[in-house]
């Protein structure tokens, strides 16, 4: 065997060694893995906005999760929850529709959503695929956003506590991004995809997602680790990854090797 293949072979041991245990398992199983980042954060232009996504929210049996808004400054004004047969939703304010009593000043900055036992509502369908959320903020000159949220029911341990808003880093606040690091890691992340040590339904894959986007907000990789939760050891592996030349590049070197060979001993003659 040559030595191609004992460096692959170790930096794969290195990279399974690196992702915590459930990252191979079942979504539905509990992960091994104790240590969980509390808070996590999700930048405005991503839940809101004309190039926003459909956020996920898990909330578990007997651990409800926050989503707040104190980071931007808003006010939430209206929220609405398509399904409530299972989810009890409270917010740190008084909002109308929430309230037993008329509110005479409507506003809220955190909202609440915890598991209860099913009920039946009559004219309600229950939500197969996740209750939508819909959040309605306003800041302090009177602009308004709209927030959508898909909230499902997460298995296993919880993942997070709270979810918060962030307001997005102008260019002037953020240090331009390392597009090689960035580049490399991205790279690192498909070839351990491809080769099956993650997958999308591993609680770990959101984490490396993080990692990017904090990356490309400018943060070093570092910080960068730090915010997502990923250890160094991983980030390190990543890198090893990313920089590995592809099948085809692989195939191509020893041949453009030869052609180099040749040339200089044409000029040589």
């Amino acid at each position: 065997m040559n030595k191609t293949f004992w460096l692959s072979l170790g930096i794969a041991s290195s990279l399974l060694t690196a992702i915590p245990s459930y990252a191979s398992s079942p979504a539905e199983k509990t992960p091994v893995n104790n240590t969980k980042q509390s808070v996590r954060t999700i930048p405005q232009s991503k839940a809101t906005g004309t190039s926003a996504e459909l956020q996920t929210v898990q909330i578990w049996a007997g651990h409800g999760v926050s989503i707040s808004f104190y980071e931007t400054d808003e006010t939430i004004k209206r929220v609405w929850l398509d399904d409530p047969s299972r989810i009890l939703i409270d917010v740190d304010g008084c909002l109308e529709g929430l309230s037993n009593s008329n509110c005479k000043n409507s506003g809220a900055g955190l909202i609440h959503l915890r598991q209860i036992n099913p009920i039946k509502i009559p004219g309600i369908p229950v939500a197969t695929n996740g209750a939508h959320l819909t959040v309605v903020t306003q800041n302090n000159n009177g602009e308004r956003k709209v927030y959508n949220f898909r909230v499902v029911m997460g298995k296993g341990s919880p993942q997070y506590s709270s979810i918060q808003i962030t307001p997005d880093v102008t260019q002037k606040e953020a240090a331009p991004p390392d597009s090689i690091i960035v580049a490399t890691i991205s790279r690192g992340i498909q070839v351990a995809a491809e080769r099956r040590w993650i997958t999308p339904s591993n609680p770990l894959w959101q984490k490396l997602q993080n990692l990017v986007q904090e990356l490309e907000s400018g943060k070093n990789l570092t910080g960068a680790a730090q915010s997502s939760g990923v250890s160094s050891k991983l980030t390190e592996r990543l890198l090893q990854l990313g920089t590995e030349p592809t099948p085809t590049q692989q195939k191509i070197k020893p041949a453009l090797h030869r052609s180099t060979q040749q040339v200089l001993k044409y000029r040589n003659n």
